[in-house]
This record gives structure tokens, sequence and C-alpha cells, in this order.
């Protein structure tokens, strides 16, 4: 019997030529603000984040990060905003795929992602040390899944 893991092996994800339209449709049908992104073998390319969606909806100016922007000399209206997702709709994913902030693998010590979750890890993709597949994600809801004192140990 394999010892219990706190990530998931069944998880959502993309191949770097799915849509923008499909990834996001795939986000709001499970809940979820990224989504890892493979290759044909099964590596890790990176992660889609609802975030780097958003970023193209707004002005340029807004996101050189110079403090909090003023937003008042634009008028976007949510019928404008869609357009803009109609416009990236059709887009693979691979374009705004970015390099996960975090990445453990099977042996990680569950201690360690407790941490990367209390310091503010989202979904923490598991990947394979010597292949660079894919084998898993974890997140918080998973971390108290497994820590539930009513689970068989």
């Amino acid at each position: 019997m394999n010892p219990p893991t706190i990530y998931q092996t069944n998880f959502p994800k993309l191949a770097a030529t799915d849509t923008v339209g499909a990834a996001l449709r795939q986000m709001l049908d499970d809940r979820l603000s990224d989504l890892p992104v493979i290759d044909a073998s099964g590596a890790l390319l990176g992660m889609f984040k609802l975030v780097e969606v958003y970023a193209t909806l707004l002005p340029k100016a807004v996101l050189l990060g110079h403090g909090v922007p003023d937003l008042a000399f634009v008028s976007d209206t949510l019928g404008q905003l869609r357009e803009k997702m109609d416009e990236i709709e059709d887009d693979p994913v691979r374009n705004y795929v970015v390099k996960p902030d975090h990445v453990i693998h099977p042996e990680t010590p569950p201690l360690e992602i407790v941490l990367l979750l209390y310091q503010g890890a989202n979904n923490v993709p598991v990947v394979d040390r010597d292949s660079g597949r894919l084998v898993g994600m974890v997140s918080a809801r998973d971390l108290l899944t497994a820590l539930d004192p009513e689970k068989p140990k």
C-alpha cells in the first residue's frame, strides 16, 4: 500500500495548444484561478493564470506598476471588456503561461507544503524530479482533506 499523499493525481490540466476560451470554461467549471499547462510528454510548461488574462483587459499604462493607478481616464464598459476577451478567446494558452512561483516533488515533506500554502501559494504543481512530468497538484483544500480527523489514517 502506498503512503497517503497530500496532492491530487487526478486534476484538470491544459495542453499548450488549448485555447484561452476553453481554459476559461474549464476554470469556471472547476472553480479554479489557475491551471497547469503541459507539453506532449506531460512535462510542466507553466501555469495559465487568470491574472495574466486580466492583464490583457487593462490599459498598458496601468501595468507599469507606479503605485495605485487612477483609472478615471478610461471608461470601458462590461461590453467593451467582453469584446477584448472575445479577441483573445482563440489564442493558445501557451501565450499566457507563466513560470510557477513554486514547484514541489512527490518526496517534498508535508511541512514544506504547509509552509508554501501558509505563505499564500494557491495551486502548487507536483513535478517528478527526474522526468519533469507533472504528477499532481496540491491546494489548501487538499491539505485540509489530508488533515481531516474523520479520514482514515
